[in-house]
């Protein structure tokens, strides 16, 4: 019996959905979807047919035919027919093809370029042949070929360029183009047929979306009281009741937002309060060391005197922390010259000092440490001192939170304007929802990577690293996987005005 009612309710719904002018209009939308989709399916084919292969093809084997042409005519040939290339040749050819472009010997052996290993079948046959071969889709991947001749006529070489990859896309740039004319055409039709759509909405949808429309518009210019009217329990009075309690959710955002920035402004205000339980435990230890020593108990003494120690150690850290921190934030928020001393830094040198300074904790740890570095990395303009202080810090997080068998990973990309480092871990991961709080003053989630176990860290590590980052015109930002895996990536422009500390 309740199986019944459960399907008599359904096909209830059914019917109901069918006389909406949602269900309506929601059957024309997938019809248009469909024909929309058909029309880029005819028109990507019709614009990237087979037929741009055979010109690329053709297109290639001219090109390879002309540097071929001129290859043999610079090089230097010696008596016995062997060749090699002066270095501007060499240079020239390496700019003629997006791709790598080798010399090889009759041998296969490279005169100049990178070693290719062993060449496809159809590549030995054309260059005992002596003909130029194209191959973009051969089953040993896209290569190219163009046989060299000695002065005398007889074979020296060949030009030789696996894979292709890089000059297809440089050739069908033209098709891609195509494409894009294809899915703007597509995007125009599709526009114009929601217009048509549109003429056939009554005045009794389009006066209530006009209303909701203002409505949405008005929360976007900061009134978030306003309320729209009840409209029934069809579809518009369900988006009319949802858009009110969007705006009730979005005021009461503000106001938390409101609330939570009043917090800030007087966390530093109140970090006395924050030193007061230290301060007292401190002054118990000191008190308990003097009772000890007067009654004579040494060791009870000196072992109250090394807590008090920690104690005073720990407040030190705090004050060191929140001054620099507020310097940093003050200097950016006045915009003006940020508290750095910058000098040329070896980039490569910063990366592998601060691998030095953690890779025996790490070791001892239980945690396999890797370094990966490009050959090549440039001397930056930065401050060494505090891009140090911010790989101190995270890698020192790393090491919290990555369990023992783990892996850390620090590494270096360079890229035309910035250089970037990179510290990931494997371990516990950050939940999505805390990923920008971490970078907050004292937070302290169950995954919070800006305080030890041991209550040694200030809270402020992770706060004053991305501010380092930004004070240098770039950024700290964090993406991670809950349960699995962390990266930290610190990202410094290469070029910096000079500026001096305040």
């Amino acid at each position: 019996m309740g199986s019944g009612l459960q399907d008599g309710s359904g096909r209830g719904v059914v019917l109901r959905m069918r006389k909406t002018v949602f269900w309506k209009v929601a059957l024309i939308l997938i019809g248009v979807q469909v024909v929309t989709g058909l029309l880029a399916v005819g028109l990507g084919a019709y614009f990237a047919q087979e037929r741009s292969l055979e010109l690329v093809r053709g297109n290639l084997f001219l090109r390879l035919d002309q540097t071929a042409g001129e290859v043999e005519a610079r090089a230097e040939f010696d008596e016995e027919g062997r060749m090699t290339l002066p270095r501007r040749l060499e240079l020239d050819l390496a700019t003629r093809f997006p791709d790598s472009t080798t010399v090889l010997e009759l041998e296969g052996e490279a005169i100049s370029g990178r070693q290719v290993g062993s060449l496809p079948e159809g590549a030995l046959e054309a260059l005992e042949t002596g003909e130029i071969e194209v191959v973009l889709d051969g089953g040993e991947g896209t290569w190219a070929l163009a046989p060299l001749l000695a002065p005398d006529g007889l074979p020296a070489g060949a030009l030789f360029i696996r894979p292709l990859d890089n000059t297809l896309r440089e050739e069908l740039r033209g098709t891609r183009e195509a494409f894009v004319r294809a899915v703007w055409t597509v995007a125009g039709l599709a526009a114009l047929l929601a217009l048509l759509l549109g003429a056939f909405f009554t005045w009794r949808l389009v006066t209530p979306l006009r209303r909701m429309t203002r409505r949405v518009e008005s929360l976007g210019e900061g009134d978030y009281a306003d309320r729209l009217p009840k409209a029934g329990h069809d579809e518009l009075g369900r988006l009319s009741s949802a858009i009110n309690d969007m705006a009730g959710r979005v005021e009461a955002s503000i106001e938390a937002l409101q609330s939570t920035d009043r917090l800030r402004r007087e966390l530093v205000a109140n970090v006395g309060h924050d030193l007061r339980t230290p301060l007292a435990a401190l002054k118990g230890y000191l008190d308990e060391a003097n009772r000890f020593a007067a009654e004579g108990r040494d060791d009870e003494a000196i072992e109250a005197l090394g807590v008090a120690q920690r104690q005073s150690d720990q407040m030190a850290r705090l004050v060191a922390d929140l001054f620099e921190l507020s310097k940093l934030e003050q200097a950016s928020l006045e915009r003006g010259s940020a508290p750095l001393q910058l000098g040329p830094v070896p980039f490569a040198e910063l990366i592998q000092d601060a691998a030095r300074m953690h890779r025996q904790r790490l070791t001892e740890a239980g945690i396999a440490f890797e370094v990966d570095l490009p050959a090549t990395l440039p001397t930056i303009q930065a401050d060494g001192a505090r891009l140090m202080r911010v790989l101190d810090n995270l890698l020192s997080n790393a090491l919290r939170h990555t369990p023992e068998g783990g892996t850390v990973t620090i590494s270096g990309t360079v890229h035309n304007e910035s250089v970037t480092i990179r510290v990931a871990d494997t371990g516990d991961g950050i939940p999505a929802d805390e990923l920008d709080a971490v970078f907050e003053r004292y937070y302290r989630g169950d995954f919070a990577r800006t305080r030890s176990d041991d209550g040694s860290g200030s809270g402020l590590g992770l706060a004053i690293s991305r501010a380092i980052a930004r004070a240098h015109g770039g950024d700290l930002i964090v993406q991670s996987e809950e349960g699995k895996e962390s990266e930290f990536e610190v990202r410094i422009p290469r070029a910096k005005q000079n500026t001096s500390l305040r």
